[in-house]
């Protein structure tokens, strides 16, 4: 830990450093501590990357905070900044971007393992998209995850325990890997002869969620987490055939730090939560007067016809009153009390997990590797304790720990060319010299190559890309009655809305369908009621029966197969891919270039380059059609007509889709491929610049 002499010293010595640099005093004392750190060791020496330009450090940054390449018109803003205050302005704006909880919704959802699939998937993945977005400190998130009861409909972040059917071992080794960055999942079977963590404590731990069960309700036909009575972890282990198992005393196996004087850090969390509190007092005193003062003075009008919203406030008054919750679920005292230990400020490895893996994130490896597999042994141990003080006493709020980071002199550094040698490059690396070569993670690369190719609208007219297909269909040898073609079904509440088509698809591996995480994030009373119909039973079941009876007689048709001719015209329009269900199909263009599965503990993407994502660079619908140009982009009226202007039309492809100029010899060969066809030649050289390493990696 550093000293308050160490303290006052580096203040001192960096206060001139960081304002020369337009850096905050904790990212100059990051660096500092760095420095310190490496001098422990001898590493002081190692080769220094090369500062990064301001372009360069603006296409890093926003793939990094935002999930994406910057655009042509944030990359002419960013240059109109001043030289000295654009980058702090940069970060600044990144923050508070749309895209910022997109981003990080993946990353969060990658360390939780979160399932689109599994029980309450899609609710907590819009949970987690809605704590980000609001700015929910990651030890309050903790607690929520760890200590929900009830229903994903009115708890979201319940979904974290459905994903493991609330299973005590599962919990015991996802608690202890997730939130604190220790492997234990070993010690459930046995003692790790080099390993600090014993059986007794794993099962220790699982106690905390013995009490935990998972009831269907037959009412909703949904799932509910509650609290039960007996304790289902049981010791000595039924492997060992014991005479008699006894229920095991739940038992926090981290060490809280305990010191004779309050630690500055915990002092200025305690305040900074104290000012909170009080803020939020004052905000709900000042709703309550201005609701009296409102209330003042009314008379009691003439009763109203009954309305809609009348009825929906009686309903919910009515369900309310019923206390149906009571009922199916309790609060778990165990959960509640491991969740309070967890998030602890004197946990240290709460802190310290989040950092080294934000840390790992933004600037290529962590303080200790694997991230999840904390031995005792930091390279950088001041430098460390420094950010974990810092991110408790600012209340765990994780855009001040990317912010600190991102304005380090470390996270500006490029990598080491190739002429520096292997030894000297790693070398470099471990001490954070330079900076690692990181390859965009699946997510960002395709986002990226929708920005690259304006995709995210069209930019074809109607019309300008018919195609004929030929596919092979089955029809009935009779036609169909009309009463018996079955209504288009409406979609699940939450769901993307998907409907049938006889349109041919070829290109399946790259579609995404987004998620409405708003829609996600709402009550399971408020969808129900939005859902609403005015439909009697009578009608209900005249459906249902018509229904069956289709069902029915289409088993007893017979059918032929035809080669039909189809028309379609083929104006792609990209969404984002952070929104869509998570993960996606192995086949997918995500998984492809390394989204994990999420089926287990300890599973990172693979960032190894293979043959399959090549092809799908090379003979891909995304990178095809971010080549073409279509006559609604701005680049378009640079190759052709009055405006024609190719050396601007190059610049601004380099622009768009690799965040810098091109310089001499770049800019002649590509006039070169450009030659007597323009548009033809931009598409040639936009998919060339979408297939090199420097569009997949970042600077």
């Amino acid at each position: 830990m550093v000293t308050p002499r160490t303290t006052r010293i580096l203040t001192c010595a960096l206060m001139l450093h960081g304002a020369a640099a337009g850096v905050s005093l904790s990212a100059a004392r990051v660096d500092a501590l760095l420095a310190a750190d490496n001098r422990d060791v001898g590493n002081e020496g190692v080769a220094l990357g090369q500062v990064l330009d301001d372009l360069a450090f603006l296409r890093k940054a926003t793939i990094d905070m935002v999930g994406r390449i910057p655009t042509h018109a944030e990359i002419l803003q960013y240059q109109q900044w001043p030289q000295t205050k654009r980058r702090a302005m940069l970060v600044d704006r990144l923050l508070k971007d749309d895209g910022f909880a997109d981003r990080w919704t993946v990353f969060f959802a990658d360390l939780l393992r979160i399932r689109s699939r599994a029980e309450g998937g899609n609710r907590l993945l819009a949970y987690v998209h809605q704590s980000i977005e609001t700015g929910k400190p990651w030890d309050v998130m903790t607690r929520e995850l760890i200590a929900a009861s009830g229903s994903t409909g009115k708890a979201p972040s319940v979904g974290f325990l459905l994903a493991d059917d609330s299973d005590p071992m599962e919990m015991a080794a996802a608690t202890g890997q997730i939130f604190m960055g220790v492997r234990m999942a070993c010690a459930q079977c046995h003692n790790h002869p080099f390993d600090k963590w014993r059986q007794k404590q794993f099962y220790e731990l699982a106690g905390f969620f013995g009490k935990t069960r998972q009831i269907e309700s037959r009412l909703s036909k949904k799932t509910y987490v509650t609290e039960g009575e007996e304790m289902k972890v049981l010791w000595p282990p039924e492997r060992r055939k014991p005479k008699q198992r006894f229920a095991v005393a739940p038992k926090f196996p981290f060490p809280i730090e305990d010191s004779a004087v309050k630690p500055d850090y915990l002092k200025r969390l305690e305040s900074l939560r104290a000012g909170e509190l009080d803020k939020n007092k004052k905000q709900r005193e000042a709703d309550a007067l201005d609701a009296l003062i409102d209330s003042a003075g009314t008379t009691e009008s003439p009763k109203a016809e009954p309305t809609a919203l009348d009825v929906a406030r009686e309903a919910k008054a009515d369900i309310r009153k019923l206390n149906v919750q009571s009922d199916l679920y309790r609060r778990s005292k165990l959960r509640t009390e491991l969740a309070q230990m967890v998030t602890h400020p004197q946990n240290r490895y709460f802190a310290r997990n989040l950092v080294n893996r934000v840390w790992a994130e933004l600037l290529g490896r962590g303080f200790y590797m694997p991230i999840d597999d904390y031995q005792g042994e930091v390279t950088h141990p001041k430098t460390v304790e420094h950010l974990c003080d810092e991110f408790i006493a600012n209340g765990y709020d994780v855009r001040f720990l990317f912010r600190t980071i991102l304005e380090t002199a470390a996270y500006a550094r490029a990598p080491l060319d190739a002429e520096a040698g292997n030894n000297a490059r790693k070398a470099s690396q471990a001490a954070f010299a330079s900076g690692i070569t990181r390859r965009m993670v699946s997510e960002v690369l395709y986002d990226s190559i929708v920005i690259a190719g304006h995709l995210q609208d069209y930019k074809w007219p109607k019309g300008a890309n018919v195609r004929e297909f030929e596919r092979r269909v089955r029809v009935p040898l009779e036609p169909e009655p009309e009463a018996l073609v079955p209504a288009e079904a409406e979609p699940e509440p939450g769901q993307p809305e998907m409907k049938m088509t006889t349109k041919p698809k070829p290109y399946d591996l790259e579609k995404v369908i987004s998620l409405d995480f708003d829609k996600l994030a709402a009550s399971d009373l408020e969808q129900d009621l939005g859902r609403m119909k005015a439909m009697s039973d009578q009608e209900l079941e005249a459906k249902r029966m018509a229904e069956m009876d289709r069902k029915k007689k289409s088993l007893r048709r017979r059918y032929t197969y035809k080669t039909v001719t189809e028309e379609v015209d083929d104006n792609p329009r990209f969404s984002s891919s952070m929104r869509m269900a998570t993960p996606a199909a192995p086949s997918h263009f995500l998984r492809v270039f390394g989204q994990p599965s999420r089926d287990g503990l300890g599973e990172f993407r693979e960032h190894t380059p293979s043959m399959r994502q090549a092809l799908m660079m090379l003979n891909g619908k995304a990178t095809h059609e971010a080549s073409r140009v279509g006559p609604y982009e701005p680049i378009h009226r640079l190759l052709t007509g009055e405006g024609r202007n190719l050396v601007k039309a190059v610049e601004r492809a380099y622009l768009e889709t690799l965040t810098r100029r091109p310089n001499a010899d770049e800019q002649a060969e590509a006039l070169v491929v450009l030659g007597q066809a323009p548009l033809e030649g931009m598409a040639d050289l936009r998919w060339a610049l979408l297939n090199s390493h420097e569009f997949r990696y970042l600077p």
